[in-house]
């Protein structure tokens, strides 16, 4: 077996190979949805054949993977591979796939791998074998109801604007200091949006920011907003964001309420499904956010190249 680059002779089992994968990923989980362009992704494919190496076994193509090369101020300058960017016979031909590619991430200073795997144990076993963990979850669920938990006495809901930009960028902050408590300990990490970020998505229509008030100050927010076309999402799904409650206002049922009214919102707006996304070692939003209903479909794995 040999790994190389994709060549165009290759493109139309990769995307055999990867419709299969999505499709057994939707099969197992119903909250993806089993949606696949052939020829929609033949196209991505065809754009990104330099990036992309397929596993050859005497002529048989036996794996392949891909990975987006990004630099984030957040997750630093990586390698990302989404749930259609790798496929494996077994876990020796992902070995020796990420061995040459990862080699080559390396090489152009990408030293932080990440990776959307189906969230099963025998989907996600073979990157562990690998170095990587375990580092976002990303929960779905079906909007078929309106939610109608109330907010308790004293509280209202309203939307914001971009005149609560200084109210956004504190409780932003409170979330930011919260990931780095342990025992997520994301000391190194820069989660707080800078301010010209969250006064861009004040200014987007098709974000909506939702301010809880106690006696005329914000006290809690969420944003939410239309989620972009990706794999295994279903078309109308709204995402759920920066969801964030001031310490002394906590474990008073306005979080919930908060997330309620902004999911019936989206009910009738016509969304059919919700996203948000947690992280694993953050347990009180994992908490949170099973007790609502949202159910795992993706885990986001991670490693960093000369950690271990």
């Amino acid at each position: 077996m040999i790994v190389r680059p994709l060549e165009p002779r290759d493109l139309d089992e990769v995307v055999a190979r990867v419709q299969a994968r999505l499709a057994n990923d939707a099969r197992r989980n119903h909250l993806l949805s089993p949606t696949f362009s052939e020829k929609d992704f033949a196209v991505a494919l065809r754009h990104a054949s330099d990036q992309t190496w397929v596993a050859d076994e005497n002529g048989e193509i036996v794996g392949h993977l891909y990975g987006a090369i990004l630099k984030s101020p957040e997750y630093g300058h990586g390698a990302w591979m989404g749930p259609d960017g790798v496929s494996f016979e077994s876990e020796d031909v992902l070995a020796d796939l990420y061995a040459v590619v990862g080699s080559n991430w390396i090489s152009k200073g990408a030293l932080e791998h990440y990776a959307w795997v189906f969230d099963r144990a025998e989907d996600t076993a073979p990157w562990y074998e690998l170095g990587f963990a375990r580092m976002h979850v990303r929960g779905v669920l079906t909007l078929d109801q309106r939610r109608r938990h109330q907010l308790p006495i004293g509280y209202r809901i309203r939307r914001g604007g971009i005149e609560d930009l200084p109210l956004a960028m504190e409780l932003d902050q409170v979330l930011d200091d919260a990931q780095r408590r342990g025992p997520s300990f994301s000391l190194f990490l820069k989660h707080a949006s800078r301010p010209e970020e969250l006064l861009e998505a004040l200014e987007d229509d098709e974000v909506h920011h939702y301010v809880v008030e106690s006696e005329g100050r914000g006290v809690a927010q969420c944003l939410t907003f239309p989620l972009e076309t990706r794999r295994g999402s279903f078309e109308r799904t709204l995402h759920v964001s920066a969801v964030t409650v001031l310490p002394g206002h906590e474990h008073r049922g306005v979080a919930r309420a908060l997330i309620d009214h902004a999911l019936s919102d989206a009910l009738d707006a016509g969304f059919t499904h919700a996203e948000t996304n947690w992280r694993v070692t953050n347990r009180r939003a994992a908490s949170f956010w099973l007790q609502y209903g949202f159910r795992p479909t993706y885990v986001r794995l991670h490693r960093t190249i000369g950690s271990g």
